[in-house]
Formats: C-alpha cells, structure tokens, sequence
C-alpha cells in the first residue's frame, strides 16, 4: 500500500459512525431493478472464482455489441459493509450498458450492512480489478477475451468512497468515482468537519484508537499527497447541502493539484447521504453514473457533454451545483 496511507486505520467517532452507517430509504424492490434502461438485460450473481463479492454483468455476453468488451467497475458500498445488493437497482442499472460492475461484499442474506455483518477492505477493490483481469485472459472463463482491461473504474459510497481514494495510486485504474464520500481530511484533524442534520458540525481533531467491534466503519486515513498526486480523472457527486459529508467533500476540491476534477451536488428529498440509488434505475445518480462510465471508459463524446465545457448538461441544470477543475 503507499505510503501515503497510514499502515493503521481510522476511526470516526461514536456519532459518526452510527450516521454514515444508517440510512433511512426504504430497500428498492424488485420492480426498481428488473428493467434496467441499458440495452442489456443484467444477470447478478455470485461467482466461485470470486468469493465475497457480486458480479452484475449483462446476462447473455455473446450479445453483447460485436467487438465491444465491457469495462470493468470495481465499487465498494456504504459503511464499508460487505453487502452486495446493498445499491442494486443502480447496479444493474450501470451493468445494462455494457459495464461488468463487482461489488465488494456477497449478496443479501450472506451479505448485510450493520453490526452483525463484517466489514470490507480496500484491498478488496483490488481482488475485483485483479480477479477481471485473470478472467479476461483465462481460457474457458466466460469472460475470455471479453473484457477491456484498459478501462477500469473504481467507485465507492461514503466509507467506500475512502476505500477507492486509497487504491488511486494503481496503475491500472482509468477514473475514479465518489458517492456522497470525501477524503475524511477531518479524521486527522483537517479540513471541514461534516454537518449532521438538526446537530450542526461536529468536532474534528484525531480520535482515539481504532474503531471497536465488529460493527465500527474502517475508514482509510488518506494522506492528502495522496490526492495530490493523483493524475486519473475523478468525480464526486454529492446529495446536496443536506449531505452529512458535503462539507468536507467541497473541501477536498483544492486538494488536488492535476487530476481532472468534476464535482457535481443536487439536492435529494429523502436521505440525502445514502444517494438516489435505491430509486428506479439509480435515480438521478444512475443518470450521471453512466454517462460518466460512458465517457472515461468508452470514450462516448456524446455522454461527456453531460460534464465538458461551460454550458455541460449538468453546469446548465438548476437542480446541480457544480465545480470543475481541468476537466475541460
């Protein structure tokens, strides 16, 4: 791991920790995931060459456009729990377009958020990414030669989104992607605090010892020469100023110092740090994370218009805060 992450890992505070680990929207149902709008109907599965994690590909590869390879998305989910339907709506919403996407975490019951379930690591994105790759040049894999190991993401929601920031420095990954996350500077006693709704901001500074307990959130210490130095482009979406991490996430902008940086907030309705994911295709973020896959990974110009230039689709929609910085 490089040494810009610290050998232990961080803990967040009592609060903190039940917050990032609780949402309050209701779990998507089978209608928000059976009819993804991608052109391709999506198989998710456990595989055995894979242990601890979920696989959302499309269901019948052969048909998959001629000479097209999918790319491959690595995701690790909210409060790093090992949980992979935790977001499946959204999930197959991004498989349906011709992404193979591998959660960190097997799928419910196995898999769980909360205390009674273990936790995931970021060394786990990596098993995804390399896992993809031996399938790829595997003889008798289904996925033989039908992979584009060139077009890789990593993606993550909340502690996820830490987990992503930590594998960065891997050679291999394209772009990156953080879901109502940031690089937790606060933890380590910078950058702003989060904003807990009808509680106001909470203290920063480090805290003590590492999380307790089967249940605590293991969120990476990132150093922020982490972040410096990374050159892949990278995308924050935000849920809004009601997002407990808003703050902090608005924070990490001027942290990077050559990276592309798109960094895009809407306001949701519901629970605005759990995201628009559970909603019917992913919702809004279902929208902006395919377009973004799209266009990093398939090179799409038509998807890039969604993010490039001064009137962007997104830079032109009231509903979207956005920043940019040598994204153009």
């Amino acid at each position: 791991m490089n040494k810009a992450i610290t050998n232990g890992i961080a803990g967040l505070a009592v609060i903190s920790i039940s917050a990032l680990a609780q949402t309050t929207n209701p779990p998507a149902q089978p209608p928000d995931w059976e009819h993804p709008s991608g052109p391709y109907a999506v198989v998710m599965e456990e595989d055995t060459g894979m242990p601890g994690h979920t696989v959302y590909r499309p269901a019948n590869l052969a048909a998959v456009s001629k000479g097209e390879r999918l790319p491959i998305v690595a995701f690790a989910g909210p409060g790093c729990d090992a949980n992979g339907t935790a977001f499946r709506p959204f999930f197959s919403e991004v498989a349906s377009h011709g992404f193979l996407l591998i959660v960190s975490g097997p799928p419910e019951p196995k898999g769980g958020s909360g205390p009674d379930y273990p936790k995931t690591k970021p060394e786990d994105l990596t098993a995804s990414i390399n896992w993809a790759a031996a399938e790829n040049s595997r003889k008798g894999s289904k996925y033989y030669r039908r992979l584009d190991t060139s077009a890789i993401a990593v993606m993550g929601q909340s502690c996820g989104g830490a987990q992503a920031l930590s594998i960065s420095n891997d050679h291999r990954i394209k772009t990156i992607v953080l879901w109502d996350s940031c690089s937790f500077q606060f933890i380590q006693g910078r950058g702003p605090a989060p904003v807990f709704p009808g509680r106001g901001a909470q203290p920063t500074g480090p805290l003590p010892g590492p999380p307790q307990g089967r249940g605590a959130i293991p969120v990476p210490a990132i150093q922020p020469e982490l972040l410096t130095a990374l050159r892949a482009p990278i995308a924050y979406f935000m849920g809004g100023e009601r997002d407990m991490l808003y703050a902090p996430a608005k924070g990490d902008i001027e942290l990077y110092g050559a990276a592309p940086l798109f960094w895009a907030s809407t306001d949701l309705p519901l629970d605005a740090h759990a995201g628009s994911f559970r909603e019917k295709n992913g919702g809004k973020f279902g929208v902006v994370g395919v377009a973004w896959l799209e266009w990093q990974l398939k090179g799409d110009q038509n998807a890039a218009k969604m993010f490039k230039g001064a009137s962007c689709g997104l830079c032109v929609d009231s509903q979207w805060e956005v920043h940019k910085e040598r994204i153009d």
